[in-house]
């Protein structure tokens, strides 16, 4: 997954974004996730071949919060 959301933010031409892999973020129960700073928002990557492209494209490309994906705590 990470490979797959360097690529896409790379293709999406978005030169200001940093992906890397972390530690634990303490939510393993939830599955792949990711959080997307300076916001702080938390996404649950359930299927990586949709949710990687679209939150590269809603929101590190337009700044939308991708509501489907997004860790509700």
């Amino acid at each position: 997954m990470l490979k797959q959301m360097k690529a896409a933010a790379r293709e999406a031409g978005l030169t200001g974004v940093r992906v890397q892999k972390s530690g634990c973020l303490d939510f393993c129960e939830n599955g792949i996730s990711c959080v997307v700073y300076p916001e702080g928002t938390w996404y649950r990557i359930a299927d990586p071949e949709r949710d990687v492209p679209e939150i590269v494209e809603q929101h590190l490309h337009h700044g939308e919060v991708v509501e489907r994906c997004r860790m509700k705590f």
